[in-house]
This record gives C-alpha cells, sequence and structure tokens, in this order.
C-alpha cells in the first residue's frame, strides 16, 4: 500500500464497522494492506471498499487480483461486494481499477485525474477486468448483480487526443454506465460515453462504443449492435438450471 498526499482516505466498511485506514490499529486489517497493491497519490481522494466479513477483504487485498491506482485529486471509490477471480490456467486476472496513471509507462510518463468517480455495486463478478479512467471529471458505474468475464477492457478515455482541423479536441469522455444483472462477455471492449442497460448481455468479443437505454437485449459484433430482444440471463449452468437446483 501506498498512500501519498493530504487529506486521502482509504476506508473498509464491513457489516457491523468501518475501518479508516492507515491508520488503524487493527494488527490483521493493517498486514492485509500491507500486502495490498493499493496506490493512492494527490490529494482528496476518498476510496470505500465494502466486504461481508474480514475473510472476504483478506481475500481480495492479499490473493493477488486487485490492483487499485488513484493518482489525481478529488477522485471517489465507492466498490461493494465484489466478487473478483483469478486463474493462471484460464487467464483470469482479477480487477485492475486505475485513475490516472498507468502502470509501465516509464519514468517520463506521468499523468494524472482529478473529480473522477468509480462506483461498482454488490454481488457483481470480475474475472479480469482492466477498468481506466484519464480524464478530469468522468465516470464509471457498474451494477448490482452484474457479472464481467476476462480480458474485458472498460476505457473512459481514448487515451490521447483527437482534433478537428482547428485544433479542437473532438474525443471528450464523459462516462461509462453498465446497468444492473449484465453479462459482459470474454474479450469485449467498452469504450467512453457507453451505456448498457439492466439484464443485459455483451457477447463475447464485442467492442461497445455508443449508448444502448434499452434494457433485455444482447449487443454483439464490432461495432456492437442489439442483435436479440427480449431475453434474460441466469448465473447457473443450463443443466442446473432446467433442473431448478
Amino acid at each position: 500500500m501506498n498512500i501519498q498526499g493530504q487529506e486521502n482516505q482509504l476506508i473498509l466498511a464491513f457489516p457491523d464497522r468501518e475501518v479508516c485506514c492507515p491508520d488503524t490499529a487493527d494488527e490483521r486489517i493493517s498486514q492485509m494492506l500491507e500486502r495490498s497493491d493499493i496506490s493512492i497519490i494527490g490529494n482528496n481522494n476518498r476510496v470505500l471498499l465494502r466486504f461481508d466479513s474480514e475473510d472476504s477483504a483478506e481475500e481480495l487485498l492479499t490473493g493477488g487480483g486487485f490492483l487499485l491506482i488513484v493518482k489525481g485529486d478529488g477522485n471517489k471509490v465507492d466498490m461493494g461486494t465484489v466478487i473478483v477471480r483469478c486463474s493462471s490456467i484460464l487467464g483470469m486476472t482479477g480487477l485492475k481499477l486505475i485513475i490516472g496513471q498507468l502502470p509501465g509507462l516509464g519514468a517520463g510518463v506521468s499523468r494524472t485525474a482529478s473529480g473522477c468517480s468509480v462506483t461498482i455495486g454488490d454481488r457483481v463478478v470480475i474475472n479480469g477486468v482492466t477498468l481506466y479512467l484519464q480524464e478530469d471529471n468522468s465516470h464509471v458505474c457498474i451494477g448490482d448483480d452484474s457479472q464481467l468475464s476476462w480480458g474485458v477492457d472498460i476505457w473512459c478515455t481514448d487515451a490521447h487526443t483527437i482534433t478537428d482541423l482547428e485544433g479542437n479536441p473532438v474525443n471528450y469522455a464523459e462516462s461509462i454506465e453498465i446497468g444492473r444483472h449484465v453479462w459482459v462477455g470474454k474479450d469485449v471492449k467498452i469504450g467512453k460515453n457507453v451505456r448498457i442497460a439492466d439484464n443485459s448481455i455483451v457477447g463475447w468479443g464485442s467492442i461497445v462504443t455508443k449508448r444502448f437505454d434499452e434494457p433485455n437485449v444482447i449487443l454483439a459484433g464490432i461495432p456492437a449492435k442489439i442483435v436479440k430482444r427480449g431475453i434474460n440471463w441466469d448465473r447457473k449452468c443450463i443443466n442446473k438450471y432446467v433442473k431448478g437446483l
């Protein structure tokens, strides 16, 4: 864990209490945080991570599948009771949540983002997602009970500037909204200013580049479009579902 700057908050919320870090006297929590990949650099950033238990907190923070980087000022992260999975066999890489500085760009590349927010709901399953915000005042929201496969990129930025011929930027990023109970398939890419409505599915390998306000649809393709309406989905495999198990 690395926290630098003024008035930064890292809070672990449990059903019966909240622990403010890094100044906690709780030895177990302190050990979890020391082993975690959390970096907050800047001022007035607030990160709230919610857990069902200390065991689930330890699994997320020390299991090697959770990276959190916040670099900038006035950013907010509110993450519910997510399930993050890793598997070297399947290529599941967990969750990389980054605001501002992308790691691995070298010492000469310094980026920050301020006034951003990320909200992830409860019971969200994440198998391999990189979630990146680069532009000031941009926002990402993922609703309750969603499921995201692996190889998934959610980028609320193009990372570089596109201009018209007069030099005016034309590719501002504002938000990405993934609704409640949305299933995002393997190797999906979700770009800036996208909305995916509740109870929808995004098919394997799709690239989503615009808003879809209609719920209960399947999106697929490059770029993604609606290929089926009037659907819903369940986490159970078909064998268990049809047997009522």
